[in-house]
């Protein structure tokens, strides 16, 4: 009767030890979510026609690229990033209205999402639906 004690309390303690070690390897991983790029400002040249693109200081991007492209022609820029994470870049061509993709990698692994607006004049912040 003894033995049998035994052998149930080292099932049960070899038990409780896999599911703690299940619950601390779980824990520590947390699954990866990328913030977007904060949202831009658009200005036209009126000469040109082409588009500036201006974002904000965000100390997430601060060493990054910015990747702006317009989905509706094909083509796009890439701009480096200011000490303060700021960017502006021209120029990008496109009308009003047409899908612009933006996002921001330092590495393969650190990058922001990706986040559509509307191309226009001033901030926007409208999605691209």
């Amino acid at each position: 009767m003894r033995l049998v004690g035994c052998n149930r309390l080292l099932r049960w303690l070899a038990a409780f030890i896999a599911g703690l070690s299940y619950v601390l390897v779980f824990a520590c991983n947390s699954p990866y979510i990328p913030i977007p790029p904060p949202n831009g400002s658009y200005s036209q040249d009126p000469a040109s026609g082409d588009w500036s693109v201006s974002m904000p200081a965000d100390s997430r991007a601060i060493g990054a690229r910015y990747f702006v492209y317009n989905a509706d022609l094909g083509s796009g820029l890439i701009q480096q990033t200011a000490p303060d994470g700021s960017m502006y870049a021209f120029p990008l061509h496109g009308v009003a209205g047409d899908r612009i993709e933006i996002h921001w990698e330092k590495s393969a692994t650190d990058t922001s999402s990706t986040i559509c607006r509307r191309l226009g004049e001033g901030l926007v912040t409208q999605g691209c639906q």
